[in-house]
């Protein structure tokens, strides 16, 4: 029986304004509906949520007496490193050495020569979060030299929308004795400018800022260390600013590639999530090794991409595939390289490493690639797709460790070396991988064993996208967004009991309001603020994607949900009432949201469902309907604002109204998503994201629910269905209609032969994807993760912080589900074993939960349990009070 069970261990023990015709505002929003201004002054005099204008100071993070230091120059160019050096001499024992550190863009922390960590987390440059940093046990009495090498992105990057130059340090030491010291940042450090990485590198890619180039011949050996001396390329910090509790924003450094002020109004914050854990990761195997002929430059090559660039020489075998250690001779030709291709075992991120040994001058191009078919198989003789993904080492004579200074997404390496003599000797090759401090990993067991491959690849993604903050697509973005990938909510808190990056998410999305009142759909980013301009010159179809600002209000209610906590909503809840008021501003003259023509936004709703913009209307305002009646409305309610509630209430019933006046048709019992433009179209057509919302939402007449559970199983041509990320509305739609069968066999189909299944472990972005090309091979789509716990187990928090928890079991032909789900009272355990009509089920409920069982009305009432309610012909809810162990016969599920 195949099963597939992960490791409940502890975190440590885990090493595996738009108005209604699309006019962009750039004034602020004022509250015109008097509920919602009356909604901020209540809050702000109930000290439940502060207005937007206030920071919070308990997030307030001050270092002073460090200061905000530089290199002292008066430009400061894109892509460039610098070195920061501070030795420290210790006479006596330390018994802690705490502290603080955040650098613009990113830093690696060095400690007598050792890699300490890297950092910081991408976040809203007005509110930057300081990492940190803990170096009680590796202090010592004698000289202690601290460093630092940081870049400055400058280019705006997917992860990183603008900022300027700054690095801040600050160190608490304690010493055996009792006395104090403290170590800050200021004019006594020195810096470098480092010259092994050339500034004003050109970006790798519009949503990349860092194209890496490194020297090692270039490189000061042991400067991070004891016992360097210095040279006159070292200068002494300038600093510039000494407002400890601000970011490098609110600095006087020179900000010559934007010319952009400094915005006074910042707050330097403390992380809120753990240090991402760095794992060493030796699994690679050489795949393949041959050799090119060059027909150009290879450095145009790498610049521009120039076609016909190189020839194929010749494949070499005769190596092992295993081993720590592989020699080459290289080609004596100058315009031929050498080509090693290596595989990890399954798709991870981190930091790709390698050691070389050979002549001086020899140059290595590290590429990465998720996908990959071999040379010898008919794939291509270098990884190089558009986002550049690749970093150049320069040698020095003898031995070379390299590592990229950028994390990577990886599960194929290749090095191409070129201007080398004699022999190349490459040994080591590795990966640091990040992985996120999870207080559990999660355990789920099935039967099923394809069920069983695609959870393991669903965990595997979620290590993958957990990194400072909830992210997708590692290759490309490496970005947080909303709506679609907001849904790893659940799995983080119910999966891996996380409640610190849910918290994380919701608040630094929420940053990214607009002053008019919409959010970013991916934020901090670059690119969402460039595409403002881009839509200005219509040089892009891309706008700031509307309905992931829906889906983040539906993120919002459902952490607030799992955890309980209001207190994390305290600034992310008035911009949500802010994107209410715009809703409300934004219906037309019949009432609706429009989908087209928005100016600088645009609709998402699974693209590749629909054959037209204009379809998507109906599924994005039962999207807006379901939000403000199962997420924006009771959130409203938890916080007082019942008048507010009422009127979220109000509009999403009108909402729901308007659109079955609009789009259904009687005859089928559907929503027929093109009905008002069928003699144009020729052909009826509907979606899964209409079909779900309606459902959902609970706005489905009874008389038409068989008809939507038929469109949804039997799959007609004429229905648009979601993309990977968005199926889960789908199967929750099924699962509410009472066929969770259907999801078993739509994973059978669809999801096993995935690509990224099959080879990396991971999900993928689309339904198809190819090696060797831009497809994301590990994304956030992980439905069949949450699908275990929500559709088949069919837990479900009822009661914000989890005190009441529904379960209403769908096993399905699954004969066995066991799982873990964390509630913030503690795990509640599910055990369900059988087939239908004989079933066992097993319920360890922690203390402080009620559990609402919705079991059919035929069952047995459990012994003990309290009835709650009963539909004589369909289902009873009973209540198991928690603290205790239910066992339940099932005979009719």
């Amino acid at each position: 029986m195949g099963k597939f069970k992960g490791d409940n261990k502890g975190r440590r023990d885990f090493l595996r304004t738009i108005s209604a015709t699309g006019a962009f505002s750039l004034m602020p929003v004022s509250f015109a509906l008097s509920e919602s201004r009356n909604a901020l002054e209540n809050l702000k005099r109930a000290k439940g949520v502060v207005e937007l204008s206030e920071l919070p100071k308990r997030k307030e993070l001050n270092l002073s007496p460090a200061s905000w230091i530089w290199f002292p120059a008066e430009r400061i160019l894109p892509n460039s490193f610098f070195h920061f050096r501070k030795v420290l001499k210790l006479n006596k024992s330390v018994r802690s050495a705490k502290g603080w550190i955040q650098a613009e863009s990113r830093y690696v922390l060095f400690l007598n020569g050792q890699r300490i960590q890297f950092g910081p987390a991408p976040s809203d440059p007005r509110y930057a979060e300081a990492d940190p940093i803990d170096l009680t046990d590796r202090l010592k009495i004698d000289d202690n030299v601290f460093g630092a090498t940081v870049v400055y992105f400058g280019f705006g990057d997917g992860a990183w929308p603008a900022g300027k130059a700054g690095f801040i340090f600050r160190l608490e030491i304690g010493f055996e004795d009792g006395e104090k010291s403290i170590l800050v940042s200021d004019e006594t450090w020195s810096v470098q400018q480092a010259k092994s990485w050339p500034s004003g590198k050109y970006k790798r890619w519009y949503l990349r800022a860092l194209q890496e180039e490194f020297d090692n011949r270039l490189y000061p050996d042991g400067w991070n260390d004891v016992g360097f001396s210095e040279d006159n390329s070292w200068k002494k910090a300038k600093v510039f600013s000494k407002e400890a509790q601000k970011t490098a924003l609110s600095s006087s450094i020179s900000d010559y590639l934007y010319d952009s002020g400094g915005n006074q109004n910042t707050q330097l914050r403390r992380r809120t999530v753990p240090l991402i854990l760095e794992k060493p990761v030796h699994d690679f195997q050489l795949k393949e090794v041959h050799t090119l002929n060059w027909n150009t430059s290879i450095e145009e090559y790498f610049d521009f991409k120039t076609k016909n660039a190189f020839q194929v020489d010749q494949i070499i075998d005769g190596f092992s595939e295993k081993g720590a250690t592989w020699e080459f001779e290289v080609p004596k030709s100058q315009n031929q390289g050498l080509v090693l291709s290596f595989e990890m075992q399954e798709h991870a991120i981190g930091w790709p490493f390698v050691t070389i040994s050979c002549s001086e001058g020899t140059t290595v191009e590290m590429l990465v690639q998720q996908g990959h078919e071999l040379l010898k198989r008919g794939g291509p003789a270098l990884i190089n797709n558009n986002f550049n993904s690749w970093t150049r080492f320069i040698c020095k004579e003898g031995e070379n460790q390299f590592m990229s200074f950028d994390y990577e997404s990886v599960k194929w390496v290749q090095l191409h070396i070129h201007h080398a003599v004699g022999t190349v000797k490459i040994s080591h090759p590795g990966l640091l991988r990040r992985v996120y401090d999870f207080p559990f990993q999660p355990t789920v067991e099935t039967p099923h064993e394809g069920f069983n491959r695609l959870l393991g690849a669903c965990i595997n993604t979620v290590w993958n996208n957990s990194h400072d903050t909830i992210v997708d697509c590692v290759g490309r973005e490496r970005q947080q967004y909303s709506g679609d990938i907001g849904h790893m909510i659940h799995a983080l808190h119910v999966g891996f009991g996380e409640g610190q990056l849910p918290y994380r998410f919701v608040d630094t999305f929420s940053q990214g309001l607009t002053l008019g009142g919409f959010f970013m759909d991916s934020w901090p980013a670059y690119d969402r603020l460039n595409r403002l301009a881009q839509r200005q010159l219509d040089l892009t179809p891309w706008g700031v994607l509307l309905d992931h600002s829906v889906g983040f209000c539906y993120d919002c209610w459902n952490h607030y949900l799992y955890s309980g906590k209001k207190e994390d909503l305290e600034e992310a809840f008035p911009r949500l009432l802010r994107f209410f008021e715009l809703i409300q501003s934004s219906l037309d003259n019949e009432g609706l949201l429009q989908v087209e023509n928005l100016g600088v936004n645009a609709i998402w709703m699974d693209t590749d469902s629909y054959k037209a913009v204009r379809d998507k209307q109906c599924a994005y305002n039962l999207y807006v309907a379901s939000m403000l009646k199962l997420a924006l409305g009771p959130l409203a309610a938890e916080f007082g604002l019942d008048g507010l509630k009422n009127q979220m209430f109000d509009m999403s019933l009108k909402l729901a109204e308007k659109v079955e006046a609009k789009f259904y048709l009687a005859s089928e019992g559907l929503l027929v998503i093109n009905l008002p433009w069928l003699d144009e179209d020729k052909e009826k057509r509907t979606c899964e994201r209409s079909l779900a919302h309606w459902v959902l939402g609970g706005f489905v007449p009874k008389s038409s629910k068989k008809a939507v559970l038929n469109e949804l199983t039997t799959l007609p041509k004429r229905l648009g269905r979601c993309y990977p990320a968005n199926t889960i509305w789908t199967y929750w739609a099924c699962s509410a209609l009472g066929n969770t069968e259907f999801i078993l066999k739509d994973f059978d189909q669809r999801w096993l032969p995935m690509l990224s299944v099959k080879e990396n472990n991971t999900i993928q972005e689309h339904w198809q994807a190819e090696k060797d090309t831009q497809n994301q091979l590990s994304h956030a789509g992980i439905a069949p993760f949450y699908a275990a716990y929500m559709c088949f187990a069919g837990i479900e928090v009822i009661r914000p912080g989890g005190s009441l928890v529904r379960v209403k079991p769908q096993p399905a032909s699954l004969e066995k589900l066991k799982l873990t789900y964390h509630t913030s009272y503690g795990p509640l355990e599910f055990n369900c074993q059988g087939k239908k009509g004989n079933r066992k089920l097993i319920l360890s409920i922690p203390i402080g939960v009620l559990v609402h069982l919705e079991i059919p009305s035929s069952e047995k009432i459990p012994h003990g349990a309290e009835k709650v309610t009963a539909d004589k012909n369909e289902f009873t809810t009973v209540c198991l009070s928690g603290g205790e162990v239910w066992e339940i016969d099932l005979l009719f599920v």
